[in-house]
């Protein structure tokens, strides 16, 4: 790999805008940069870029995703740090997988290293969830690109649960409020259950990590300015740790609803569950850990933190499918995802490099 070329093609992933849905010019880009590299590549049916490289085993997936959230930001570089978007969250993390994989295969590491990059991780993961129900192959290993700094090293990630309540009820006019049901007033008083909820919920412990969280996101009612509303939404996301399911914290929610109904006859009261993914967890003694841990001290002179994360991403769908050992890594600060100063230092990011092409080595001596 030529001098200076990760920086490069960091710098040129910053510059092609990929919101959600508008994917499709980065990912012929960087099918264009893997062929040039020497992976094979391909591209799915939902615009995923798959490169691949070598053979036999032991086999690794280094998974990254070319979406952002919404809104450029202007790519410059000042001193030993690149603003952009997508400068953490996530191209520099998917950036560095691609340059240590080929990194890893130049230097004699053994078996198959599959780069992809998938579209959507910011919505709704489609195309993490096509990969996975086209998986017709086993990996030994996988990380997924997000950051955790070059210096630490994610080995869990809390599991989501979405759903909206919608409240119906009969309209009329708002001269005469006291003869209708509103059912934004309803609405009002289910966001004040569903606080207590949270509230229950977050007093059971003070690591956040393993506690469920619940949030109101979304709260829609009404149609007119002159009539009582009939209708309002309640859209919630819900939070899960390890320990728990899915399955556990709908029902939790929905004895709730159950609870709320009471001499609320007048109003019809459902819930839709929209989404969901359970919690992830790898074992901090895994050699997967251990080697990443040890990669860091190796070439990051310093000693590796273990991080476990509240939010949710790619790789709880994906161990949830294949049980492959798994662990979440990238550089830069993830306090700065989405926010407009995001932006990541150049020697971390080719220290992050350096760091998963060590940790690989060392996995590849297993087999």
């Amino acid at each position: 790999m030529e001098e200076g070329y990760p920086e490069r093609l960091l710098l040129r992933m910053l510059e092609i805008y990929s919101p959600s849905g508008q994917e499709g010019e980065i990912g012929r880009f960087l099918a264009e940069e893997m062929g040039r590299l020497g992976y094979r590549v391909k591209t799915d049916s939902v615009g995923n870029v798959e490169g691949r490289i070598g053979s036999g085993r032991p086999k690794f997936l280094l998974c990254g995703h070319m979406d952002t959230v919404e809104g450029f930001l202007e790519v410059k570089r000042r001193g030993k740090v690149v603003f952009g978007r997508g400068a953490v969250d996530a191209k520099s993390p998917l950036a560095a997988l691609i340059c240590a994989g080929k990194r890893y295969v130049e230097e004699g590491g053994k078996g198959t290293v599959v780069v992809l990059a998938v579209v959507d991780e910011e919505g709704k993961s489609r195309g993490m969830r096509h990969f996975i129900s086209n998986l017709d192959e086993e990996f030994d290993f996988a990380i997924f690109g997000e950051p955790s700094s070059a210096y630490g090293v994610t080995v869990g990630y809390k599991g989501r649960l979405v759903f909206t309540v919608t409240i119906r009820t009969s309209p009329g006019h708002a001269s005469a409020p006291r003869f209708f049901e509103n059912a934004i007033y309803i609405g009002a008083d289910l966001v004040g259950k569903l606080r207590g909820l949270d509230e229950e919920w977050e007093g059971g412990g003070e690591d956040l990590f393993k506690s469920p969280s619940l949030c109101v996101t979304l709260f829609r009612g009404g149609t007119q300015d002159n009539t009582v509303p009939g209708i309002c939404e309640v859209t919630a996301d819900v939070r899960i740790p390890p320990g728990m399911s899915s399955k556990m914290l709908k029902e939790r929610v929905q004895q709730l609803l159950e609870d709320f109904k009471k001499g609320r006859e007048k109003a019809e009261i459902s819930v839709e569950f929209k989404d969901e993914n359970e919690p992830f967890e790898e074992d901090p003694g895994s050699p997967l850990v251990l080697f990443f841990l040890e990669a860091i001290r190796e070439v990051g002179r310093r000693e590796g933190k273990i991080l476990r994360k509240s939010g949710t991403s790619d790789v709880n769908d994906f161990v949830r499918a294949s049980g492959t050992h798994s662990v979440v890594y990238g550089p830069g600060n993830s306090k700065l995802d989405h926010t407009p100063m995001e932006n990541v230092s150049i020697e971390e990011f080719y220290d992050s490099i350096e760091i998963i092409k060590c940790a690989m080595k060392r996995l590849d001596s297993l087999f």
